[in-house]
């Protein structure tokens, strides 16, 4: 069971979801929402402490997100956004969807030897458009969802999306762990990371 609320500490407003969890997880949604995690019955007051002790943390990554707005290009009429590139012409849904999936297959393959060597049962990889999130993993079902949206977003960007919920078939949550399976495989993931356009 997860209990929502929210929470001012200035000068955030935190959406916080308690959960059967042990530690205290902090994300910041593509669209600068800042989410935690915290075990169910958490004290307010340590919350607030974990949350003042990375306020640096969090002011970068909003910052960066907000150029990255302000950056976002402007296309003609007759352009589209593919792969973080203006591309003169249209495609249909069907052939976005299919340029996608070749590009996603194409980095899954290329990390899937690892990952297999845990678990080698098949995996589904399925599409639909999010609103707050680039992917989803469920281990347990062994699915990984991506969103339909990633067909305008940096190669470079795809790839560590596609690596970041691979992680997840092997560790559920964001902790130190996570990371660091993360950064074996992309040593510098931060850099994939920020290559993303919001669109």
């Amino acid at each position: 069971m997860t209990k929502i609320e929210k929470m001012f500490i200035q000068p955030f407003e935190i959406q916080i979801h308690y959960k059967k969890i042990k530690n205290i997880y902090l994300r910041i949604k593509p669209d600068g929402r800042i989410m935690i995690s915290a075990p169910l019955g958490t004290n307010k007051k340590l919350i607030t402490q974990f949350v003042k002790s990375r306020t640096s943390w969090i002011n970068e990554k909003q910052k960066k997100i907000n150029i990255r707005k302000n950056q976002s290009p402007i296309l003609k009429k007759d352009e589209i956004l593919l792969f973080g590139k203006p591309f003169k012409g249209r495609l249909a849904a069907d052939e976005l969807g299919q340029l996608l999936h070749e590009k996603i297959l194409f980095y899954y393959e290329k990390y899937w030897p690892f990952f297999s060597e845990f678990d080698s049962q098949p995996l589904l990889i399925k599409y639909r458009v999010m609103k707050s999130t680039w992917g989803v993993c469920r281990p347990t079902v062994r699915t990984i969802t991506f969103n339909k949206r990633l067909v305008h977003q940096p190669v470079v960007f795809i790839e560590y999306v596609v690596l970041h919920e691979m992680c997840h078939l092997l560790i559920p949550n964001h902790g130190r762990d996570f990371y660091q399976l993360l950064a074996s495989h992309m040593p510098h993931f931060r850099q994939y990371e920020s290559a993303q356009i919001l669109t």
